[in-house]
């Protein structure tokens, strides 16, 4: 790895939930140049605290080594808090936040072996409600954003149990998440890679140039049999990888591709096109139903004023204090129970 992370650029992945992510980053996490640790919002959850931070001593390292402690599956990255000092503490005059915050990328242990780092890496879902805030902080950075059929993604998140699979709720944040992305691509296009999960799976290979040259850097046919290495690992963070994504160790295929058709009702499919609307239409997903269904946006209407809340409190949380954005993120999920219990109530009388 590289000693002098400063100048070593940053890349996000951006996407929903069960959108191929995760296999985007095993694929890059096997390129030898290529830093990107498991998810883990420590970005958006230090910027907070240290964006305005320049001096550091031991005492000041150890106070941030205990919040990085604290961020999800953080440990996972295994980094050694001595090595982290060591880098800190050996740095001459003010570190920034961009610096400290590749200093800490820079102690991420990947199971895959390591050469000179070109590039530090980031996946996390969650950032798909703040791409633009992202952009802001990290001007220079580039963006892969990956994009799945909304109704195959409803059809995976029902496998998982981080996010409700109601359609109504699941179309709003997919195109949410594309306006997001699609303000960077006003402004910056040239930072900006649109990728589709539908086409990396029927031809992965040429995708993974395409992103490899997107970044600047040579492909490695090896990143395409990043399995081998999982297979192999016994540390915790890869196990935890293999059971929470098993799809992972298989070769990239075509067999989730349009699975919705099988999996959900004539309803469920109805909601979702009505609230994709045209967003589906320019991102390349054909809708089954294309006309105004007004009973049906009012029955949704309920989930939808949700969905906004729960966006609004995700955004104003995220620049609060930890203890208040807790606050604020358990009271909205008090309109989520309260949501459920009518739709139980509705399927039990139907």
């Amino acid at each position: 790895m590289t000693t002098n992370p400063e100048n070593v650029p940053f890349f996000f992945i951006i996407g929903r939930p069960r959108s191929g992510t995760t296999l985007l980053r095993s694929i890059f996490d096997a390129h030898p140049n290529v830093v990107i640790p498991f998810e883990s919002p420590v970005i958006l959850n230090l910027y907070r605290k240290y964006k305005k931070v320049r001096a550091w001593d031991e005492a000041a390292v150890d106070e941030l080594y205990a919040d990085l402690s604290k961020q999800p599956y953080f440990e996972r990255w295994r980094v050694e808090k001595d090595g982290l000092k060591e880098r800190i503490m050996n740095r001459k005059g003010e570190i920034g936040f961009h610096l400290l915050i590749r200093l800490v990328y820079q102690g991420y242990q990947s199971v895959f072996d390591k050469s000179e780092t070109l590039w530090f890496g980031d996946k996390n879902p969650v950032y798909s409600f703040y791409a633009d805030r992202l952009f802001r902080m990290f001007p220079d950075a580039k963006f892969i954003h990956i994009t799945r059929d909304y109704r195959d993604n409803l059809v995976s998140l029902r496998q998982v149990t981080f996010e409700a699979p109601i359609p109504a709720l699941i179309a709003y944040r997919w195109v949410r998440a594309n306006k997001l992305i699609d303000k960077i691509i006003r402004r910056a296009p040239q930072q900006v890679y649109r990728l589709r999960y539908e086409d990396l799976a029927a031809s992965p290979e040429e995708k993974t140039r395409e992103i490899c040259d997107f970044l600047g850097i040579e492909f490695q046919p090896g990143q395409l049999e990043y399995r081998k290495k999982l297979e192999q690992a016994k540390e915790r963070a890869a196990e935890y990888q293999i059971k929470n994504h098993q799809s992972l160790m298989k070769p990239v295929n075509t067999g989730r591709i349009a699975i919705w058709k099988e999996a959900l009702t004539p309803a469920e499919v109805k909601a979702m096109d009505m609230v994709a609307g045209r967003n589906a239409d320019q991102h390349g997903y054909e809708r089954e139903y294309r006309g105004r269904y007004p009973l049906l946006w009012l029955k949704s209407l309920p989930v939808l004023t949700y969905a906004r809340l729960m966006n609004a409190a995700m955004r104003i949380g995220s620049r609060l204090p930890y203890k208040p954005a807790s606050w604020v993120f358990l009271k909205l999920q008090v309109f989520y129970k309260i949501y459920r219990k009518l739709k139980r109530k509705q399927q039990e009388q139907h």
